[in-house]
Parts: C-alpha cells; structure tokens; sequence
C-alpha cells in the first residue's frame, strides 16, 4: 500500500492565521470609520456654505426676505434641507434673517462642536458674508 504525505496547516496554525488576520482588520476598521468620519465632517462643512450663500443669492434675486434656520440636527432654507451628521452639535437653535438684498440681519456667531474641533461661522451684518474659523480641542 502507497502513503501519500498532505502538508497542510496543523489547527494550532491555522488559529494562529485567523487571529492574526481578525486583529489587523479590527486595528484598520477603527482608522477606516475615523477618517470616513472627517470626510463626512467636512463635507457638511462645505454644504452648510453653499445653503447659506444660495439662501442669500436666492433672497437678492427674488427682492424676498428669507431665513436660514439650524435647529436640532438639520439646517433648513428656502425649502432645502440638509441633516447635520450625528458627530456634529450646533450650540443652539440659529434663525439668520436675510432681507430683500441678500444681506443678513445679525452679528451670530454660528458655532459647531465635533469630537476634536470648534468650528465658528463670524456673520457679518448686512453683507451676508462669514468667516470661518476651526479651534482644535
């Protein structure tokens, strides 16, 4: 009778292999959510911008006051909404009034919170311009 010899992994390293690779996986999905996370951050950014400007465009064209409101976790203008990401909290409830030249009527301070950063929207009154400014914690 012939005996054929099979190499193959013991049991030993075949668990030895799978905790290895479960360990990497577990130590790259935690980098992977954080900086989707940033991505998903900074992309409500950049929409809160736009609504905010196209609110103001939008009031100047229609000669119509208009109004930006951030309230809870969603920021709403002129029938648009967007959803402000869970990992983002407003400070409070804002109403920016814009008036019929696209001007806004305050001095607000728009503030967010993340995890890691302050981020302050400076309105300035009257020419519907801001200024951004991020504070890391």
């Amino acid at each position: 009778m012939w005996r054929i010899k099979v190499r193959a992994f013991t049991l030993l390293e075949s668990l030895l292999t799978l905790a290895l690779t479960s360990f990497l996986i577990l130590a790259l999905s935690g980098g992977v959510s954080h900086s989707f996370q940033k991505v998903e951050e900074g992309l409500f950014f950049l929409s809160f911008e736009h609504l905010y400007r196209d609110t103001q465009r939008l009031s100047a064209s229609n000669q119509e006051t208009s109004h930006l409101l951030i309230e809870g976790q969603s920021v709403s203008a002129s029938g648009a909404r967007l959803q402000i990401p869970k990992t983002i909290q407003p400070s409070r409830t804002y109403q920016i009034q814009f008036d019929r030249d696209g001007g806004n009527s305050s001095l607000a301070k728009i503030r967010f919170q993340t995890a890691d950063q302050e981020v302050h929207y400076q309105l300035y009154l009257g020419s519907g311009r801001y200024k951004k400014t991020v504070h890391d914690k």
